[in-house]
């Protein structure tokens, strides 16, 4: 019992030390951790999202998420989003938002969740911009699909997509749900007194930061390679098709030609 409780109090005190200790240093850390989920999950074939997603996403959230058990629960955590200009088509720098969530139910250990949350439509990135998401309540959230056929599956009534990886042991049936907020506090830390998540992700008041290109970079780069991908599948679909058709005519005229030959053969013998 003293051995759990011990380790109760330091998984308590990891997370506190994660979440309260804002500096410019561990704000980057924040996008360091996003440039590892577009690899994690771009890399992969069996867990590669979509391009077709990324791209009609108007917003791409990446979360870290701490979460602690025995009984009653919590759930603490941060992470950065950025958004797309519709009209130019370019990412916006990135913007510090935080998670918490309270759980009531059995549970038994820590675990850290790492994620990539898809904002669907305009409204989910309004509701993060005036102050608040709950995940499953104001915007409807499921599990993302991978695959790139699987972007045609999400229909257009969709929230929220959530790809996740999880390190640790949590068992046990709770009630949550998330709310997610902008992290305001960490926005001026990052870049300067006054500036919000608004003026980062739609008022443009902000310059891309160099700690943030290459997030962007690699986003970007996976777009770029998959449309190529999907054009040559195309082409060469268009060229099998055009191949399968010549064929076809080809045999086609070899049969008629076989058939004015039985014709003329018939026509000789008669005579």
């Amino acid at each position: 019992m003293k051995k759990g409780l011990f380790l109760w109090v330091c998984f308590l005190f990891f997370i506190s030390s994660n979440l309260f200790a804002l500096s410019r240093k561990s704000l980057n850390e924040r996008i360091k951790l996003a440039e590892n989920l577009i690899d994690y999950f771009t890399s992969s074939p069996d867990r590669k999202i979509p391009a077709e997603l990324f791209e009609r996403a108007d917003a791409i959230i990446f979360m870290k998420q701490y979460k602690g058990g025995f009984v009653l629960g919590g759930k603490g955590g941060n992470g950065i989003v950025i958004a797309k200009d519709r009209k130019t088509g370019e990412w916006s720098p990135p913007a510090f938002v935080a998670n918490a969530e309270g759980s009531f139910g059995f549970q038994i250990g820590g675990q850290v969740i790492e994620a990539i949350l898809l904002i669907m439509n305009k409204e989910g990135l309004d509701m993060l911009l005036k102050s608040r998401i709950k995940i499953g309540v104001d915007l409807s959230a499921a599990a993302g699909p991978y695959g790139r056929e699987a972007g045609g599956k999400v229909g257009p009534g969709t929230g929220i997509l959530i790809y996740s990886k999880a390190k640790g042991l949590y068992a046990g049936a709770s009630i949550e749900g998330g709310v997610l907020v902008p992290d305001e506090k960490a926005n001026e830390i990052f870049y300067g007194k006054g500036i919000k998540i608004r003026d980062i992700l739609i008022r443009k008041k902000v310059k891309m930061p160099e700690e943030g290109k290459k997030l962007i970079e690699k986003l970007e780069n996976y777009l770029r390679t998959e449309e190529e991908v999907i054009k040559k599948e195309k082409e060469s679909k268009v060229k099998k098709e055009e191949g399968n058709k010549e064929e076809k005519e080809k045999n086609k005229k070899s049969k008629k030609n076989e058939s004015d030959k039985e014709i003329i053969k018939k026509i000789i013998e008669e005579k």
